[in-house]
């Protein structure tokens, strides 16, 4: 989700023909000059390139996710893709100079709950068969400004593709990275006074109770001022227009079962009052560029120390968090 400064009508339009295509995979509404977004182009095989990635910054290792779609609104899904990335310039009329962040293999990164495709070359699927982006880490570029990815590579049926988009990289984080002290966020909880149970969990529609109460009976403040490590996701799994907050949550969710006693896990809901926008000052707090735009699902590690231990922006599974979280000793 992209763009809070004018919630919810505009998150429910596409910015273009493509965009529109892609209502239900991802939104990009966010300022091209503050935050990564795609400039996406069609392939010859009706394969259009969507940045993924929320947050890329000059000098530092990273992530770049890429999504990749057909015109059909099947997922390229499975296997890997090859990247190549070109500088683009500063966007004020600097002339590019030759910066070049090299070659890369991107392998498919499948939603939690979505198959991983045991081996098979990348395949055109519908979501119930297979869901993911392209994720080539680490990498790092050298310089911030604007930035082209091509995506390459050969479909099971034996066709090529390539596709591109274009994307930012900051000269700064513009959400709290690694080895920066967490904020001290009070977000709502069971029991608080005043705080209707959607503005907890936006799944308690009507009468449905809190799902997953494991993730929402403790704040950070408190989590941090116990000295506990902690599992956070800013997620609005009702609300979410990538579609990827709730497996992510759901995800977060069977950590809590099994690392309980490690951690504390937290599940922080973006919308207060969705109907009107009004978000939760939590993920305000946390989440809110100096731009005015608000991006999610976001999954951070704090560590006992207080201090961020790893970060994940849309997308993260259950093999890049687990060996985190079985190496933290009991609470």
């Amino acid at each position: 989700m992209r763009g809070l400064r004018n919630p919810p009508q505009r998150q429910r339009s596409g910015r273009t023909a493509v965009a529109a295509l892609l209502a239900v995979t991802l939104s990009s509404c966010a300022s091209q000059a503050q935050s990564p977004m795609a400039t996406p182009s069609i392939s010859g095989q009706g394969i259009v390139a969507e940045i993924a990635s929320y947050q890329l910054v000059a000098d530092q290792p990273g992530r770049l996710l890429l999504a990749l779609i057909g015109a059909d609104n099947r997922w390229l899904s499975f296997g890997s893709v090859g990247m190549s990335f070109s500088y683009l310039g500063d966007g004020a009329g600097t002339p590019a100079p030759d910066v070049v962040a090299g070659d890369a293999t991107a392998h498919f990164l499948p939603i939690p709950g979505s198959p991983d495709g045991d081996g098979r070359s990348p395949t055109l699927t519908f979501p119930a068969d297979g869901r993911g982006v392209y994720a080539a880490e680490p990498i790092t570029f050298p310089t911030a400004g604007y930035w082209q990815v091509v995506a390459r590579g050969e479909l099971g049926d034996g066709s090529q593709f390539s596709a591109e988009a274009a994307f930012t990289v900051l000269d700064t984080p513009s959400v709290i990275a690694v080895g920066a002290l967490a904020p001290h966020t009070d977000n709502p909880v069971i029991g608080d006074p005043g705080v209707s149970a959607q503005a907890i969990d936006s799944r308690a529609l009507g009468d449905e109770p809190i799902p997953d109460p494991e993730l929402h009976a403790t704040s950070i403040a408190d989590a941090i001022a116990a000295g506990h490590p902690a599992l956070v996701v800013f997620s609005t799994p009702v609300y979410c227009v990538s579609r990827f907050c709730g497996p992510v949550t759901d995800l977060v969710a069977e950590l809590a079962a099994k690392y309980g006693d490690r951690a504390d896990f937290i599940h922080v809901e973006i919308y207060r009052d969705f109907e009107s926008g009004e978000v939760n000052q939590a993920a305000l707090d946390w989440l809110l560029t100096a731009d005015g735009d608000l991006r999610e699902p976001w999954t951070f590690l704090i560590g006992a120390d207080g201090r961020i231990a790893a970060s994940w922006d849309t997308v993260v599974t259950r093999t890049e968090i687990e060996p985190l979280l079985e190496s933290l000793p009991a609470k």
